[in-house]
Order: structure tokens, then C-alpha cells, then sequence
């Protein structure tokens, strides 16, 4: 496929999305037989009606797992970890009250089939930002009362942000600096994500520990300023009860659920991130290997499976593998096809945008355009 090519059926697919569906904006980034296309369409705050860039920078939600996941595969790697381990053993502190804890194993929590439940309020509005705020949630009462849904190794698949906080807060134990120092070290720094972080608060200029709830406001000021080094933020938004579209009030972000939930990223750094894990250049590849590619469960309603951090499934006869991310405001969407080297990033700015159907969509056209 030629570059113009490329940028025929991208440009294209932004007007029609648009077009059909009720979005303050959205942001692509594919690269398909090694060429790269990067747009935007629509706004970043509609209280401003600032027009959304390819390079804006948005909340991943979700997507974050696939770091915390990678992390924890290179400390396998390294060592310092077993898949097979169990989690008491790993962090003899932690206290659940439901015993058959001691039972689960560090791939179950990678793969979404330990038993654990998940969370009930992220309390977005506190915005912590302590170096102690994800040891401390994971050492919280709210946690330790969490009972399990099954015996581990004996259930099926239950999503659980719980589970990646604490494999965060391991690969914060094991490596000996915080979990968002890891994820920059050692794997956006060799990837060279230069505007992504798991640190959201430090976009504003805001220091750990120091409050924050109000990250929407701040941020809205300093994208007027246009004086960052950082891009610019998309702003949150949701549909009222009338289906306008309105600001989220908060930001979605606190460190106690950094390592499932607080990327804030480009469509060009998430492609960046694609590229490592289809090609294996500079970290090992995941999806290359036979571990990752195990199917240890079959998602509910969807046809696909899980993976350690990846979810899998087919598309026009080919294996992909990705992430969504759901939040407050944003949703975003990153899937590979090694076998094709296509990778594609769709992210929006608002609550319950299609950008799962959307990606799949994109990817139909491009296998239908191929040459």
C-alpha cells in the first residue's frame, strides 16, 4: 500500500466518522505495509471549540495494562518473577480475607482469571498523586475485604483492574523505584514515547503529593497558554441527559490505579509502542511469544480470548492482538496484526465512543485496499 493510498482511505474514514457518529473528536494513527498515517477530526474541549491535532495527547485508560503487563513479563525474563509464582508468596504482607488468595498465581492475575473482583469507584475526584498512593490502596481494607469470585485456576475470565494494581505495585517491589518509574525506563524510554506518561499530574506542572482534583481546569488553561513542552490535552467529555455533548468535570486520574489506568498518550507514540511488539526490536516481543499467545480464557459475548495482557481475535482470517481502554471521558483502542504488520490506535474524547467498532472497521478497509 502507497502512502497516498494510505491517506486516501484514512482521510475518508475520519469524514464518515464524523459524519455517522455524534463525537467531539477522534484521533487515528495506522501503519500498514510500512507506511504511517496519523488525523484528527472534530475538537479537544467543545467549551473552547479548539480543533483537535493528529499529536494531541489523550487519557488511555485501559491500555496502560498493556505496560504494566510487559513490565511484569521482563521481570519473568530477568528472574526476578515466575509466572507460576504465587501472589502470597510474592507479597507476604498483603492481607485479603478471603483465603483462597494464597492460591493465586501471577499468570491468572496477568490473564484476568485469578478470581478477583474489580473496582467500584476510582474516586477520580481526589487525584492522588503520593508516591505512597498505589502501596497504600493495595494494602487498604478496601482491598483486603474484596472477595473472590471463584477458586483460582478453578473459574473463567473476570476483568480485574484490582489485579493489574497489584502487579504494578510488584514491579514497584521487585525493581526497586515506583511503578511509573519502571514503565519509563525501561519500557517508553527504548520505545522512545517521548509524550507519554503514566504521571499525569506532572503535565500541569503539579509535584507528587501535592492535590489536584481540578486537572480538567488546569489543563484547559495551559492549552490556551499553547507555552508546554508537553502537546495538547483532549479534554473529557459525556452526553447529557438531552444526548449534547458536555465536559466530564474530572480528569481521570489517581495513582492508586496507575498501572491500569493512567496512560495518557499520541496516536504516534502508541504506534511507536505497536511496532515493539510486532518487530521485537528493542524490548522482547510478547505476541511472539508461545506464552502470551495461550489462550488461558475465552472473554464472554465477544469471540475472543486472553492472553498475559493481551486480548486476541481473528478478523478477515488474520490474528490480532490488542487493548481497549474505557473511562470517564475517553475511549481508546490499540490492535496489532503482526502477520500483516499493521497496527491502529483510535481514541476519542468521550464516554462510550464505538472505537473498538471503529477500529475494527478501519481494519477491514485496509485488508480490503491491500495490494
Amino acid at each position: 500500500m502507497k502512502a497516498r493510498q494510505l491517506t486516501q482511505i484514512c482521510e475518508s474514514f475520519l469524514d464518515e466518522t464524523m459524519e455517522y457518529n455524534d463525537l467531539p473528536g477522534i484521533v487515528i494513527g495506522v501503519q500498514a505495509a510500512g507506511e504511517i498515517f496519523t488525523g484528527a477530526r472534530g475538537v479537544r474541549d467543545v467549551t473552547t471549540g479548539d480543533p483537535l491535532q493528529a499529536d494531541d495527547v489523550f487519557h488511555c485508560a485501559s491500555v496502560s495494562k498493556l505496560f504494566t503487563s510487559a513490565a511484569i513479563l521482563q521481570l519473568v525474563e530477568a528472574g526476578e518473577l515466575n509466572l507460576d509464582d504465587r501472589l502470597c508468596e510474592i507479597l507476604p504482607e498483603l492481607s485479603i480475607a478471603d483465603k483462597r488468595w494464597e492460591n493465586i498465581r501471577l499468570y491468572q492475575m496477568l490473564s484476568h482469571t485469578s478470581g478477583l473482583g474489580d473496582v467500584d469507584d476510582y474516586h477520580w475526584e481526589q487525584a492522588l498523586t503520593s508516591d505512597r498512593a498505589l502501596s497504600d490502596y493495595v494494602h487498604s481494607e478496601e482491598l483486603a475485604a474484596l472477595p473472590l469470585l471463584w477458586d483460582p485456576g478453578k473459574g473463567g475470565f473476570r476483568y480485574s483492574n484490582v489485579a493489574y494494581e497489584i502487579l504494578g505495585h510488584i514491579v514497584a517491589v521487585k525493581s526497586g523505584m515506583s511503578y511509573e518509574e519502571y514503565v519509563r525506563r525501561q519500557l517508553m524510554e527504548p520505545a522512545e514515547m517521548r509524550d507519554s506518561t503514566m504521571l499525569t499530574f506532572e503535565r500541569i506542572g503539579a509535584k507528587a503529593g501535592e492535590a489536584c482534583p481540578l486537572i480538567t481546569e488546569e489543563i484547559r488553561r495551559r492549552n490556551g497558554a499553547g507555552q508546554d513542552s508537553w502537546h495538547p490535552m483532549a479534554l473529557p467529555h459525556e452526553k447529557a441527559e438531552d444526548r449534547s455533548i458536555v465536559p466530564v468535570k474530572y480528569y481521570p486520574y489517581t495513582r492508586a490505579h496507575g498501572p491500569s489506568s493512567t496512560l495518557t498518550s499520541t496516536a504516534s507514540d502508541l504506534l511507536k509502542w505497536a511496532r515493539i511488539h510486532m518487530e521485537g526490536k528493542v524490548l522482547p516481543s510478547p505476541v511472539s511469544s508461545p506464552q502470551i499467545r495461550h489462550e488461558y480464557a475465552e472473554v464472554p459475548n465477544n469471540r475472543e480470548k486472553m492472553g498475559l495482557g493481551w486480548f486476541m481475535r481473528r478478523q478477515e482470517g488474520l490474528q490480532l492482538f490488542g487493548h481497549e481502554g474505557t473511562d470517564d471521558g475517553f475511549r481508546a483502542s490499540l490492535w496489532i496484526c503482526p502477520e500483516r504488520q499493521t497496527a491502529i490506535a483510535v481514541l476519542s474524547n468521550l464516554s462510550g465512543a464505538p472505537v473498538k467498532k471503529l477500529n475494527k472497521k478501519l481494519f477491514t478497509l485496509l485488508e480490503g485496499n491491500k495490494d
